[in-house]
């Protein structure tokens, strides 16, 4: 419960400036830690402010499974349950590995941040090896090789982790970028076209397709 307020927590003051929370409810929904099933009715109601509480309490407390949910509100109208919708998911994707392997993604990322590329690379291939069915330990490691400039391994990571994780939208971005990269604009397309079927309102990416469509053709179908 304590970690689970704490993430809480850290949300709501990134979020409650701009996009305010039905705060009775998000405690209601922290002192009971309701099931799926209990939370999903809050998804439908007609105040965005209820909407963000069950995606907060489902960002926070969610797993594998309320993925598929959290992925379909990607979708909703309002900008908040988006940009809550998409903390959840990326909260659930970092941690979908055993402990030991979210522990060495979070080694690797800080190594990715730190610039320590070659020392990212190690650590999140060793935590491939072990898990290779972590989608995110695929990804992060194509945001290295990228970073080292080894682009078609980083196109051959981002495709695994697409493949483990379909609904990874950076990763479908990260492929865009990488056909780019190699000059294959109609993968490009292909993949940035994905990423916004999946996430709309990714930044960026809607008008870098307009942009494409008028290079490769607007009769090309992905």
């Amino acid at each position: 419960m304590v970690h689970l307020q704490a993430t809480i927590d850290q949300v709501l003051r990134s979020a409650r400036g701009h996009f305010p929370v039905d705060e009775p409810t998000l405690s209601r929904l922290l002192a009971d830690h309701p099931n799926f099933e209990s939370v999903a009715p809050l998804l439908k109601e007609s105040r965005s402010e209820t909407v963000r509480s069950a995606v907060l309490y489902l960002s926070a407390a969610g797993s594998r499974e309320e993925a598929g949910v959290l992925s379909l509100l990607l979708h909703h109208p309002d900008q908040g349950v988006v940009e809550l919708a998409e903390y959840g998911l990326w909260r659930i994707w970092m941690q979908s590995g055993t402990p030991r392997g979210t522990r060495a993604l979070s080694e690797g990322i800080a190594q990715l941040k730190r610039g320590d590329f070659h020392a990212a690379d190690q650590t999140l291939r060793q935590l491939i090896a072990d898990e290779p069915d972590f989608a995110e330990a695929h990804f992060q490691h194509g945001l290295v090789l990228a970073s080292l400039e080894r682009v078609p391994e980083a196109d051959r990571a981002y495709r695994q982790a697409l493949r483990l994780n379909p609904g990874h939208f950076a990763a479908a971005a990260a492929l865009g970028h990488a056909c780019v990269e190699q000059h294959n604009l109609v993968g490009a397309l292909y993949y940035y076209r994905r990423a916004i079927e999946i996430h709309p309102r990714l930044d960026g990416i809607a008008d870098v397709v307009r942009e494409l469509e008028e290079s490769v053709g607007r009769g090309y179908d992905a």
